[in-house]
């Protein structure tokens, strides 16, 4: 190999190398001074499709994005004067009901115990329950109320929404322009390289944010219908847990299910497994309807890269660490291929 070659794997890699521990080291510091534009980039995947939908009915694209964005104004003043209220006063009841439900539980499970095991080991194993359940119900209420403080901070996001929205509807309106404009910045000889790249990023964006969020949402709603179908308590606080964690590869929706599982065994082992059917009959709807016809194919990744994704990522960068992992790691997949066939020819 020439060392031209070499010098230029070694820069390369070592530009790579910085990107990673920067992105590690100051991740959060850059998503909280860029979540204006992530979240105007995110509107503008959401809206594509919408947009497109009003276009073919000889709508203008300046009529098309404000009609569109009208729908999403609309949706975060619903979810902020009904959804918000309504999810603040189930955590709150469910705060209040924890010690009850852990009790319950706890008491079942000792029953189960003490039917099945020798009585010799009855009281060592009791001890360890004990003491397991006394540290998941403290850490359960201190997540909860954490829940409730960032409803605030959730509403104070409002204002980076807004500007989100302003910077989509230009984002939409001048598309065209915009990646003219970015054309500009590379060199001629790579610039056709370089914006095939781009429209590999494009694709995985597309697939994740209109695939993944779109479906989090259908089945967020579909679940909240069945629990109240079921008659659970907190229907609307469960769906919603139920329907984010979807967006978790593979751990999602067991994630989602377990919160209403526990607190339906609470009320009846006949409530739980009603329950449970409407968890498995909604992931049923998605697997054969939703997913198929929505995302249109994977992200390209191996299973194992997938799961060490969403652990890694869950580890380093907690909740939005599950959920952007995986695109996030399809991206850095896309972009070392890439650099890998520049230097190699």
């Amino acid at each position: 190999m020439k060392l031209s070659r070499l010098i230029k794997i070694f820069v390369v890699s070592a530009l790579i190398l910085g990107l990673i521990f920067l992105s590690f080291r100051f991740g959060k510091d850059i998503i909280n001074a860029m979540l204006p534009l992530i979240i105007g980039i995110i509107i503008t995947y959401l809206l594509l499709p919408l947009i497109d939908f009003f276009e073919k009915r000889n709508i203008s694209r300046t009529m098309s994005i404000l009609i569109s964005m009208s729908l999403i104004v609309f949706i975060i003043f619903a979810i902020l004067k009904w959804i918000i209220p309504i999810m603040a006063s189930n955590i709150t009841e469910i705060v209040k009901v924890i010690p009850d439900i852990f009790d319950s539980v706890y008491k079942s499970l000792l029953d189960l115990i003490e039917k099945n095991l020798p009585y010799d080991l009855y009281n060592s194993v009791e001890e360890e329950i004990n003491n397991g359940f006394l540290v998941l119900q403290q850490k359960t209420i201190a997540g909860l109320y954490s829940l409730i403080l960032l409803i605030p901070k959730t509403i104070a996001t409002v204002i980076d929404v807004l500007v989100g929205l302003i910077l989509s509807f230009y984002i939409l309106k001048d598309k065209e322009l915009i990646i003219k404009n970015l054309k500009l910045i590379f060199p001629k000889k790579y610039r056709e390289e370089i914006f095939c790249f781009m429209r590999d990023i494009h694709r995985v964006a597309l697939k994740f944010i209109q695939g993944q969020i779109i479906i989090a949402i259908i089945i967020g709603i579909i679940e909240t219908i069945g629990l109240y179908i079921v008659g659970m308590p907190y229907a609307i606080f469960l769906g919603f847990i139920g329907g984010i964690s979807n967006i978790i590869p593979y751990f999602g929706p067991y994630i989602g299910a377990v919160p209403a599982v526990v607190i339906a065994l609470t009320i009846s082992p006949w409530k739980a497994l009603l329950v449970i059917s409407v968890f498995v009959i909604v992931q049923q709807l998605d697997n054969i309807i939703l997913t198929p016809k929505i995302i249109k194919g994977k992200l390209g990744l191996h299973p194992i890269i997938t799961i060490m994704s969403v652990l890694v990522g869950g580890r380093l960068f907690g909740f939005f660490g599950l959920v952007f992992a995986v695109p996030i790691v399809a991206m850095i997949k896309i972009i070392v291929k890439k650099v890998y066939r520049m230097i190699t020819g």
